[in-house]
């Protein structure tokens, strides 16, 4: 039976085939979207907990001298612990809204950024026990650095140039921030390399509504 022109143009319009390749790819866009797990929040807390952290070093006593050392060393510890459970409670989120690898990989990458952090963590106590003025540049720069690679990695399995460029950012800021004197370099970290994060954060927030 011939299907007549008035029945073609009354049929669903997701039942036609796309009238051209933008529209195809406006298409498959719309659709990765809708399966890409909403990552905003990562974005928001580790930005939120890097200008805390940045700020605090900056004014301990190797910075503006504002509190000791040791201040800054227990806030740093209870941000990476709060955003690291954090991170945690989004990444089991994440699997639970995607099908497939992508809600297997969701929930792993939440989970890598826990794991990471508690060990970045470790390993710069480790550092502050050896002593001396590098600490206070070297902490927050390793950080940052890995921060930048979890967000390249996400970055690289979304596809996101966004995320991914993001990533690489971070890292050039955390190179950048270990040859910069203190207090600056902190204020680099937690400003530049926070205050980043939290802007991509909130305009992937605004576009997943």
């Amino acid at each position: 039976m011939e299907v007549t022109v008035k029945e073609r143009q009354g049929a669903d319009v997701d039942d036609q085939p796309p009238a051209s390749a933008a529209e195809a790819l406006a298409i498959i866009e719309r659709e990765q979207s809708r399966r890409e797990p909403g990552i905003a929040p990562f974005f928001l807390i580790w930005g939120a907990a890097w200008t805390v952290i940045g700020l605090a070093w900056a004014g301990a006593d190797e910075g503006l001298g504002l509190w000791p050392g040791s201040a800054a060393g227990i806030a740093t510890a209870a941000v990476i612990v709060v955003s690291a459970i954090a991170s945690a409670v989004v990444g089991a989120r994440l699997g639970r809204g995607v099908a497939g690898p992508s809600s297997e990989f969701g929930a792993l990458y939440g989970w890598a950024w826990a794991i990471a952090m508690v060990g970045t963590g470790v390993l710069v106590g480790a550092l502050a026990r050896l002593g001396g003025p590098g600490v206070g540049v070297l902490a927050p720069a390793l950080f940052v650095f890995v921060v930048g690679a979890l967000y390249t990695l996400g970055g690289a399995f979304w596809r996101s140039r966004v995320d991914y460029g993001l990533g690489i950012a971070l890292q050039v800021i955390a190179v950048l921030s270990a040859f910069t004197p203190m207090p600056w370099n902190s204020l680099l970290m937690g400003l530049g390399g926070g205050g980043a994060m939290i802007v991509v954060g909130v305009l992937r927030w605004r576009s997943s509504r």
